[in-house]
């Protein structure tokens, strides 16, 4: 179980997250909010990347930032950055076993596993392929699999299908939705969370304003059986959440 308990962060005195509390066990989250929300810095602390002003991430017990534990914890969860900057010159293998090792891999296994996971996400024919010859959705596969190359327990995958054709993004919410892992997923677009998600967690302004299931939500747009629903829901609860 990966559990995020009252973790606040600030930047500059401007408030990121504020109090967030939310645990993840055997299930996919879809995470939602407006640009500016609070996703990504959100996903940042859970993934390990980000130590909180204060709260804490642990999994399975064991603290993301606890020096006792954090090696152990960081293997059991991965993060699929909105933007990787890779070295243009290296192969798509040679990236993906390079952030692999970083993550404590022998370069052996790191390599082996990198295979692995670029023939999973389809890229088995672009293995030694230099980065700076891929398109954009070739590198959100690239993401994807330095993600899913130590098999973590629990993903997160910060706006996956961002700056992506609607046949990319296609291709993407395909693979993530094949994926047997425990994950929580960002986007803005809760079209793409309902297609991956059955629990929906909206953030606005850096706060927790909606926790349930894809149904729950439904429930609150104006016409439940608009087609458009569960947007109309979000935007609700959002407009809600602007209230004094």
């Amino acid at each position: 179980m990966l559990t995020v308990s009252g973790v606040a962060h600030t930047y500059g005195g401007v408030v990121a997250l504020d109090a967030v509390s939310i645990a993840v066990a055997g299930e996919r989250i879809g995470l939602v909010g407006v640009n500016g929300a609070g996703k990504t810095t959100l996903l940042s602390v859970a993934g390990g990347a980000l130590k909180p002003t204060s709260g804490d991430a642990a999994i399975g017990g064991a603290s993301l930032y606890s020096r006792a534990s954090r090696r152990v914890a960081l293997r059991r969860v991965a993060l699929m950055p909105q933007s990787l900057a890779l070295p243009s010159h290296l192969t798509a293998l040679e990236a993906v076993a390079y952030l692999t090792w970083m993550r404590g891999a022998r370069w052996r296994d790191a390599t082996r596993a990198a295979h692995m996971a670029l023939v999973d996400v389809g890229l088995a024919d672009r293995v030694g392929t230099r980065i700076r010859t891929l398109s954009g959705g070739m590198h959100r596969r690239i993401a994807l699999a330095q993600a899913i190359a130590l098999d973590p327990e629990v993903l997160l995958l910060d706006e996956p299908t961002t700056g992506l054709d609607p046949q990319h993004r296609r291709e993407i919410l395909d693979l993530v939705a094949g994926l047997d892992h425990e994950l929580v997923m960002s986007s803005h677009l809760i079209e793409d969370v309902a297609t991956i998600c059955s629990r929906v967690v909206v953030l606005h302004r850096g706060r927790v304003v909606f926790d349930g299931t894809t149904e729950q939500l439904r429930t609150l747009a104006p016409d439940s059986a608009s087609p458009r629903a569960l947007e109309d829901a979000f935007l609700a609860v959002v407009d809600a959440a602007k209230v004094p």
